[in-house]
């Protein structure tokens, strides 16, 4: 108890100044979560995320240029654990974290997919739908912006708000099966996402944020509701070592 007090009046020390840093203490932060990816945390509710996979999961989102429907079975994502930050701030004062991260490479693999889609492109809308083996490459994905971190108390768990990121996709490889239960439209589809997906993500920056805010945002929280608002300021600050383990845990 004396150990959390003193941490917590050394942090509203520090907030009395508006340092920013990437420094040794956040970059070993994310080699960490790097390593620890692999492995997952269960003690503070994380899956595995390198690579991740999900038995199911269900797809049901809505834009006002983009609206999908439907689910996976056999989700298999790799490449999260790939990250390269070139950009990555902490202000004591704001509790704001703005970052700059690309994805080298990013795969999504479905040995069954089940899909509605709606869309506008080029002005005009138009919906398909699939059902079969979904392959989708993400090449150089990046996300760059700020987001908030805010405490529910000080010895409770902490939340994400303000949630302010912009992405950007240099480039999109499908080999998806299934699409509207033809080969021909299968294959004018894979060559139409390279195109498609760009546009969409490059070109839609508000609804993408609000795409990836809801697929980010909750899980976010639900794991940051397990962490104390003093140890998570404490371990990007810097001020004490035993917070996160020093290896992965497996």
């Amino acid at each position: 108890m004396r150990a959390s007090c003193v941490i917590f009046v050394a942090l509203l020390c520090c907030s009395l100044s508006c340092a920013k840093l990437f420094d040794d203490e956040l970059r070993e932060l994310t080699e960490f979560l790097r390593l620890q990816m692999r492995c997952g945390y269960p003690a503070r509710g994380v899956p595995i995320l390198a690579p991740a996979q999900m038995a199911y999961k269900e797809i049901n989102t809505r834009t006002e240029s983009f609206g999908c429907q439907g689910n996976f079975t056999e989700l298999i994502i790799e490449g999260l654990d790939g990250y390269e930050f070139s950009k990555l701030e902490w202000n004591n004062v704001l509790h704001t974290i703005k970052f700059d991260i690309n994805f080298p490479k990013i795969s999504l693999k479905s040995s069954n997919y089940k899909l509605n889609i709606l869309a506008r492109l080029f002005g005009a809308d138009f919906s398909l739908w699939g059902d079969g083996v979904f392959n989708l490459e993400l090449i150089n994905f990046r996300a760059y912006g700020k987001f908030i971190i805010r405490p529910k108390t000080a010895t409770s768990g902490v939340y994400v708000k303000n949630w302010d990121v912009t992405w950007e996709l240099e480039e999109a490889k499908s080999q998806t099966t299934g699409i509207m239960n033809s080969r021909l439209y299968s294959k004018f589809i894979n060559d139409l996402v390279k195109e498609y997906l760009e546009l969409l993500i490059n070109d839609n920056p508000t609804e993408v944020s609000q795409f990836m805010e809801e697929l980010i945002v909750p899980p976010m929280n639900l794991v940051l509701d397990n962490v104390a608002w003093y140890e998570i300021a404490a371990i990007i600050v810097g001020l004490v070592d035993g917070i996160l383990p020093v290896e992965p845990i497996c």
